[in-house]
């Protein structure tokens, strides 16, 4: 009994002694008060800088509050505030209100006794500036969380200058945008929380999130010459870009080859033949100092005679390579760190193709089925079940080991020299395909769109990816016919993959008035949020309802 007296009475010493030294921790001094600066780059307009100084490294809690929702940032200690703290998630036109509590390694903390407010400007009036978007369907709780970030280009006034970044959150309110100087391609976010994109004059640009040029890398061999960043030793840079688990770029290429008896014509086999030049694609992987690692070349391992229609359209000639024809129109690739393989998507050959990248071989390939060489008719994967084709495809990605997800266009409906589809049988869909690689065969699982007044056509561009969080398939139509008009432009939806689907989130973006410019999505990316480094997360109480300290 004494020892236990005595022992207690140490620890309630311990605890008195331990409560009084907490207690005479100096809370962290604001040494300068923050304030919040709007994004020096005008091309981010929906985001500002926080700066302060304080007495001490602190993490930095920001709770930001729109009136309608709210969400906290933290920045660790690494972060330093006086060069600025990026705020992301503002709505345009919108007051928002701040409140700043830092922490030092020791647990001591301070809160900004004032609310700091902030109003973005709104988005832009100009019509060939502003995209007529309309939030038609948003079932936020069915939703994945985050942000869905749309490539919106258009035509008309200055199109090659540019592209708007879209991001809109699952209720279906814009809250980043990045307006580009250039017209983008493909977008991909990196780990480290910024974005990569790819430019049409086949650039590849990385910048943060406040729009900031980061890195930037181009084909040394490109026709336009040298342009600002590493020079990559590549013809060009098209349609896709991806970041591999290393930190390499895997992006889609091309090679130039002179052809003797070439095709002239996609619709009349007999039509004279001619020597010509002849595009096709390569793949290259880089590192980040533009040193070439791995390459491989569609010339080395397909057949350039099995032609697709749309080969004698002005794809190259328009990008600096006069008088070639466009033979695989490669426009889509997937990583699979499982197996360390490659899928590319040939929209020209109605084909994806899986590529062993140790080796180079094609392990398999996956498309309609006429016209291949003999030693390529080996690789094709043969269908079960209820089968429609793809045609003039895009983005292949892989759900777990063996589903393949596509964006089917369904373009013509057929390969030359049959006769395209009727217009009004054709249409779009996103698809998901079960794979046996063992068998060697495929079986479709399920599809977003079949043949009905909610169908559309997309003549270009388009992309389908599967959410992490929902298994949800969002969904973009590229440049399309929009059912019961005659108007052409865009949409982008999030399905459930149920069967039937059911369309929880779509924005379309169209000018109802048909007058010009006509608006288009090259593709669509999800971003679990906005901040990459920072930790981020929604919240349920609303700051703003906090009185003033």
């Amino acid at each position: 009994m004494r020892h236990s007296n005595l022992r207690d009475a140490a620890v309630a010493t311990l605890l008195t002694i331990l409560g009084t030294a907490a207690c005479s921790v100096a809370s962290p001094i604001f040494k300068q008060a923050p304030v919040i600066e709007a994004n020096p780059n005008p091309r981010v307009p929906l985001a500002a800088l926080l700066r302060f100084a304080a007495d001490r490294p602190v993490t930095t809690r920001i709770e930001v509050s729109d009136g309608d929702r709210s969400w906290t940032v933290r920045h660790d200690a690494a972060a330093d505030p006086s060069q600025g703290l990026a705020l992301l998630g503002f709505r345009p036109g919108r007051a928002h209100e701040v409140f700043i509590t830092v922490t030092d390694g020791k647990g001591a903390s301070a809160t900004y006794p004032q609310r700091l407010t902030f109003r973005p400007a709104p988005l832009p009036s100009d019509r060939f500036e502003r995209p007529p978007f309309k939030v038609t369907i948003a079932k936020s709780n069915e939703c994945e969380p985050g942000v869905t970030l749309m490539t919106v280009r258009r035509t008309g006034r200055d199109a090659t200058k540019y592209t708007l970044l879209l991001g809109m959150d699952p209720a279906g309110r814009v809250v980043w945008t990045y307006r580009s100087p250039d017209r983008i391609s493909d977008v991909e976010p990196l780990r480290n929380g910024n974005i990569l994109y790819m430019t049409t004059d086949f650039r590849v640009i990385e910048i943060d999130m406040l729009g900031n040029v980061v890195q930037a890398w181009y084909p040394a061999r490109r026709p336009q010459g040298p342009a600002e960043g590493i020079a990559v030793d590549a013809l060009a840079f098209h349609h896709e870009i991806d970041e591999l688990p290393s930190g390499n770029l895997l992006a889609l290429s091309a090679s130039k080859r002179r052809i003797d008896n070439y095709y002239t014509s996609e619709r009349d086999p007999n039509a004279p033949r001619k020597t010509q030049d002849v595009m096709g694609d390569e793949i290259v992987e880089f590192q980040r100092d533009g040193k070439v690692v791995w390459r491989w070349n569609a010339f080395d391992h397909l057949d350039p005679f099995r032609i697709g229609y749309e080969t004698f359209t002005q794809y190259w000639p328009r990008r600096g390579f006069p008088e070639t024809r466009d033979w695989t129109h490669g426009n889509g690739l997937y990583y699979n760190a499982r197996d360390d393989s490659i899928l590319v998507s040939l929209r020209f050959q109605e084909a994806i193709v899986k590529i062993d990248r140790a080796t180079g071989e094609i392990k398999w390939i996956l498309g309609e089925p006429s016209g291949w060489r003999d030693d390529l008719k080996a690789k094709l994967l043969e269908p079960r079940g209820n089968w429609r084709w793809f045609y003039h495809q895009h983005t292949p990605s892989l759900i777990g080991d063996d589903m393949l997800l596509l964006f089917d266009n369904g373009n013509y409906g057929a390969r030359p020299f049959e006769p395209p589809l009727p217009r009004e049988k054709i249409y779009s869909r996103a698809v998901i395909y079960q794979l046996n690689e063992t068998e060697r065969t495929v079986r479709q699982t399920w599809c977003s769109d079949t043949a009905g007044e909610d169908a559309v056509q997309t003549f270009a561009m388009g992309e389908a990816i599967s959410l992490p969080q929902t298994g949800n398939v969002l969904v973009t139509y590229g440049l399309s016919s929009l059912p019961g008009t005659s108007r052409r432009g865009t949409r982008t939806r999030q399905y459930t993959r149920t069967t039937p689907p059911r369309v929880v989130w779509e924005v379309v973006i169209s000018d109802e008035s048909g007058q010009p410019p006509t608006w288009m999505t090259y593709g669509v990316k999800h971003l679990p949020c906005l901040y990459g480094t920072a930790s981020y997360q929604e919240n349920h109480a609303n700051p703003s309802e906090r009185k003033e300290r």
